[in-house]
């Protein structure tokens, strides 16, 4: 004890007396750390957290060692909230149009066990579809990269496992379909008079027509008409014309703006007393996806169902597919083709009213159900042709009456059609229209079909019996064909027409006459060949020109006639008509370029010509009856006189007209030969 007493003695005289050679403060300090891990979830805190050590730093490095840890502190986590998910069943209607389940999803925020209204932050609507074990899964998207303005993204599939939920792993085909709102526009177009529907007003009407403006330049074009309503018997300032909003309902599920039209002549504002007055609906409800679009199997074909405009081509070519419905597509920015599906029984396309293209329905075995548009309510612009040719099974074109291509029609090798239906709205081609190969069909349903800027074809349609369906047909720019009809017997169908750039009768067997032709007044071409009971030829009493006229190669036929007003024509070629006797009907014609009669076995004269004053080219070859000339008036032959193998027309004959009428060179010119040499002549 002494010691120790003198231990701190000594040390209390050093400090004392001043000495600074030990500092207190580096023997008794140590410095206070703590230490924060990270804590899993256990028995200090169920979901984890975080572990607070303190404790002396004794061994002075600056850290907190096991060893000098004297208190622990936990700082535990919040439950998290689970994403739990409820099912709920989906009515038919917008979200799924058969039915399905409405699949919600988010945080159980009060930890109840159960995803409450007010937790719901995402739902999937998992949709029933017309097409056995395959599911659609739609959800909306948020404005981004994929849709600007937002949308919906459609998934579809095969329900693998068969639980009724479309699981990501059972995903083959996504479409975006992206939001595409825009300013709605209007117009009111006249229709001229007896143009359907208003085909029975001789004042026409009006078509007050609406849509969405997709493409910005505040013109409302033929591909953005959403709405359609008709005024027969009005004028344009006779209605007005407003815009109003309409909320979410049975007219628009999603809004939309309601446009009127009332009829007010008085500009009061009010509709008058007793007035006309409609309204037509353009709903926000454009889907839009960018770029072509195949269908190559019912999967494609359900995940296309949310779009409304299709900006590209659509291709439907799926051997296996059975039925092909898309209630909603409205709009296919460029042609839409069904080609190829073996097993297709129906096409369904109810609300299309657009296609930038053509659209064509060919070679599908088994398709008996075709439908584009709902007429008269949405009518179809196809901006090009339309084509349903060999399609076997299909019995009618009724689901097409909305259709009002602008170029081209072609029906070829349909052969369930009988009665075709109507196509009511098809008024004027630009382009062709071909009726081909049908076995049973036995009229066109062309009722209001006026002009046609190309050719039309009617080939070989055993059971059509005329070309019935084109009583208001009036004029054809190209080739007019009524070719290997074989019940074909009757033209007066085309009792309107009046022009025709070149006409076609050829090979039809039950064709005895060519009356029904009543106001033909001009033909490029006329030419009429291989009709085996045709008798006669003519009784077209309007006309006065033809480029050409050609009848050759009918075994029946008898005469020429009716044709009083035919002055007109360059070339005339009678050929190998073996009981033809009389060409009376071309008594007017007083100049021609070229007058061939070849192998007429019955004709003994040309006394139907015996106005014709004026020739290039005469050629007579093969008549075997033939005795005269008739013609009193010819004078002059310019380039060719050809008189050869009629051996019963005196040779002297021959030789005193070309004598008189022919004023080319007679070395290179004249040819006469092998006609009766032994005859005399006065």
């Amino acid at each position: 004890m002494r010691r120790m007493w003198g231990t701190w003695g000594a040390m209390l005289a050093l400090l004392a007396s001043g000495c600074d050679a030990i500092d207190l403060s580096s023997i008794t300090q140590r410095d206070a750390k703590t230490r924060v891990r990270p804590e899993p979830p256990g028995g200090h805190c169920e979901f984890g957290g975080d572990r607070v050590d303190s404790g002396l730093d004794r061994d002075r490095d600056g850290e907190l060692d096991d060893s000098e840890v004297t208190d622990t502190e936990y700082v535990c986590d919040d439950p998290t909230p689970k994403v739990r998910t409820r099912i709920q069943a989906e009515p038919h209607g917008a979200n799924c149009a058969l039915g399905g389940q409405a699949v919600q999803s988010g945080l159980d925020r009060n930890f109840n066990g159960q995803l409450e209204d007010g937790e719901v932050t995402l739902t999937d609507f998992v949709c029933a579809t017309s097409v056995t074990n395959v599911l659609l899964r739609t959800r909306q998207v948020t404005p981004g990269e994929k849709c600007a303005l937002g949308g919906q993204v459609s998934h579809a599939g095969h329900d693998a496992n068969g639980n009724g939920l479309l699981e990501d792993e059972e995903i083959s085909q996504e479409v975006y379909a992206c939001d595409d709102p825009a300013p709605v526009l209007s117009r009111l177009r006249t229709l001229p008079p007896f143009t359907a529907p208003c085909d029975g007003d001789d004042q026409g009407g009006l078509v007050l027509e609406a849509g969405g403006d997709q493409n910005g330049d505040a013109v409302l074009s033929a591909s953005e008409v959403e709405a359609t309503a008709y005024a027969c018997g009005l004028e344009p300032s006779d209605l007005k014309v407003y815009h109003d909003g309409e909320g979410p309902g049975p007219n628009c599920a999603r809004g939309g703006i309601r446009v009127d039209a009332i009829q007010d002549r008085d500009r009061d504002g009010d509709l008058d007393p007793h007035g006309f007055a409609t309204a037509v609906f353009v709903c926000q409800t454009a889907r839009v996806h960018d770029g072509d679009f195949t269908v190559t199997g019912p999967v494609d074909l359900v995940a296309l169902e949310g779009v409304t405009h299709l900006r590209g081509e659509l291709i439907i070519s799926a051997p296996t597919l059975t039925d092909a419905v898309l209630p909603s597509l409205a709009v296919i920015n460029k042609s839409l083709t069904v080609r190829g599906n073996a097993s297709l029984r129906r096409l369904s396309m109810p609300a299309l009213r657009f296609v930038g293209g053509s659209a064509e329905v060919t070679s599908n075995a088994r398709l008996d159900v075709l439908t584009l548009g709902t007429a008269p309510d949405t009518m179809v612009q196809v901006q090009r042709s339309l084509l349903v040719e060999d399609n076997p099974m299909l019995p009618t074109l009724e689901g097409l009456a909305a259709v009002q291509p602008e170029d081209s029609i072609s029906l070829r090798a349909n052969n369930a059609l009988v009665e075709p239906g109507l196509l009511p709205y098809v008024h004027v081609l630009k382009g062709s229209l071909t009726i081909e190969d049908h076995l049973r069909m036995d009229r066109t349903p062309f009722i209001q079909l006026t002009q046609v800027h190309g050719n039309v074809r009617i080939a070989n349609n055993p059971a059509m019996g005329g070309p019935f369906g084109l009583e208001q047909l009036t004029s054809v720019d190209g080739g007019l064909e009524l070719r290997d009809n074989a019940l074909l017997e009757r033209l007066h169908p085309l009792a309107r027409l009046t022009s025709v750039g070149e006409l076609f009768i050829s090979g039809n067997p039950r064709l005895t006459d060519t009356t029904g032709l009543e106001q033909l007044a001009s033909a490029g071409r006329i030419h009429i060949q291989g009709n085996k009971e045709l008798v006669s030829v003519g009784d077209m009493p309007a006309l006065a020109q033809a480029g050409a006229f050609s009848v050759k190669f009918n075994e029946k036929l008898q005469r020429v006639r009716g044709l009083p007003l035919l002055r007109t024509t360059d070339t005339l070629s009678v050929v190998g008509n073996p009981l033809l006797t009389s060409l009376e009907g071309f008594q007017r014609l007083t100049r021609l370029t070229t007058l061939e009669v070849l192998g007429n076995a019955a004709l003994t004269n040309l006394g139907g010509l015996a106005m014709l004053r004026e020739l290039d080219v005469l050629s007579l070859q093969g008549n075997a009856a033939l005795t005269g000339f008739g013609l009193t008036e010819l004078a002059r032959v310019s380039l060719a006189f050809v008189v050869v193998d009629n051996p019963k027309l005196p040779t002297c004959l021959a030789t005193a007209l070309a004598g008189d009428v022919f004023m080319g060179e007679p070395l290179s010119g004249i040819n006469i030969d092998q006609n009766d040499n032994a005859a005399t002549c006065p």
